[in-house]
């Protein structure tokens, strides 16, 4: 294992360390900006990207017009949905509407974006309402393939609901989960990389698995997975072993693990073999690619699933004055998950800050930690740092740390407090 370079206390003392610079702002920078001159900052998207980019773009607010642009009225998180399919949280638990009394000088417009004019520098909204920006920062989450599986098609309501972002049927997914008879077979696909949290698929099968036991069900579940290894590896197994001998079964893409047909009727999938596996539970996991406001905007590079950044200021690649964070971007090293997000985009808005107030750009770090449970108080973590490479135009890891596979009970408990800690102050920070 690669030793780690920069501590989590030290990467949270570089990022505080330049906001805290930033925002001396004198007169002389007061009277260049004042009121009459004033940069719009339109923000697209309200999930840990964007939500992030208010909290940091809003310490300037009498600088800057800040204009929220967001479609849901609240917003349910991806990191511990899991835990509600899992019956050990409920939805309201992961569930939150934006603290409007916090950003008293910010307009909130709860619209859907149909396109972004680049030419004009405006969005044009779904109901003929268009705003200008002088700097347009998209945060929206991703979207999914479709037609890419024979017989699957992500809109049809009949399907298992994917639940793959804060719009899906959680309860519905949960119902279904519940009506299953005892004996009964789950089928998980899982896509190839990318896609937004990778270890998200292991998880989720590990607490069907704790569900179904708590139901006194007992069930076999199948991991069908178009990839030959998925991180935290060991780890999952380990706590297969352990907790769930003889209920999940991992097949990689090398053993017939791609899924290529599906049929919803006669429940069941083919695999890249030919083969034929029948389920009583098929949860196909889409793949992904970017929001369809890059594609629609003509924001994506030709023949790009996703977009291209430049990683010190996280502007669109080609288009001045458009930034992009979280899922939907290219960072590279760095893995589509909510810890990356907010700390892409706390250097989207740092830097950003700069360029308004003429200083310049910072030479970011970026850190991630994801969180994996396998029952409600058991949980495992891999960390990473990351940097810019020598000519700046990638990011890079310095390396990882994960949970020990050999790991006792108290620690498997400690990862999990942790876990929720890290959440509880992730989202009371930016939406309460």
């Amino acid at each position: 294992m690669i030793k780690n370079k920069f501590s989590r206390r030290e990467f949270l003392s570089h990022i505080i360390g330049n906001l805290t610079f930033l925002l001396v702002a004198n007169n002389f920078l007061l009277k260049r900006l004042n009121a009459k001159t004033k940069p719009k900052v339109v923000i697209v998207g309200l999930g840990i990207g964007g939500a992030t980019c208010l909290q940091y773009l809003s310490k300037i607010s009498d600088l800057v017009e800040i204009i929220v642009v967001e479609k849901l009225n609240e917003y349910q998180t991806g990191p511990l949905s899991n835990l509600v399919i899992g019956d050990i949280l409920k939805r309201e638990d992961i569930t939150f509407k934006i603290n409007k009394n916090k950003y008293k000088k910010v307009k909130f417009i709860y619209e859907n974006v149909r396109v972004v004019d680049v030419e004009n520098k405006s969005i044009i909204f779904s109901k003929d309402l268009i705003i200008n920006y002088d700097f347009l920062i998209l945060s929206p989450g991703i979207s999914y393939k479709n037609n890419i599986l024979e017989g699957y098609n992500i809109a049809d309501k009949k399907n298992i609901p994917h639940c793959w972002d804060g719009q899906s049927d959680i309860i519905r997914f949960k119902r279904r989960l519940s009506d299953l008879e005892d004996n009964s077979k789950i089928i998980i696909s899982s896509p190839d990389y990318p896609y937004r949290c990778p270890p998200a698929p292991y998880e989720r099968a590990s607490l069907i698995a704790n569900y179904q036991r708590k139901l006194n069900k007992k069930v076999k579940i199948l991991i069908l997975d178009s990839k030959n290894s998925f991180t935290k590896q060991e780890n999952f197994f380990k706590e297969w072993q352990n907790g769930f001998r003889d209920v999940i079964d991992w097949i990689p893409r090398n053993k017939g693990g791609k899924v290529t047909f599906y049929d919803q009727k006669k429940k069941f999938v083919k695999n890249s073999d030919g083969q034929i596996i029948k389920g009583d539970f098929i949860h196909i996991i889409p793949e992904q690619k970017a929001a369809s406001i890059f594609s629609d905007s003509g924001l994506l590079n030709e023949g790009k699933d996703w977009c291209e950044i430049n990683p010190i200021s996280f502007e669109v690649d080609r288009f001045k004055d458009i930034y992009a964070v979280g899922d939907s971007i290219d960072a590279w090293a760095m893995p589509k998950s909510a810890f990356s997000a907010n700390s892409q985009a706390k250097v989207l808005a740092i830097n950003l800050i700069n360029k308004i107030l003429g200083r310049d750009y910072i030479d970011p770090v970026f850190l991630n930690t994801c969180y994996s449970f396998s029952r409600e108080n058991r949980a495992f973590s891999i960390s990473a740092w990351y940097r810019l490479n020598i000519t700046k135009d990638k990011i890079i890891s310095l390396g990882s740390s994960e949970s020990d596979v050999d790991a006792n009970n108290y620690s498997r408990k400690l990862e999990a407090k942790h876990a929720f800690g890290w959440y509880e102050t992730m989202v009371n920070d930016l939406f309460t």
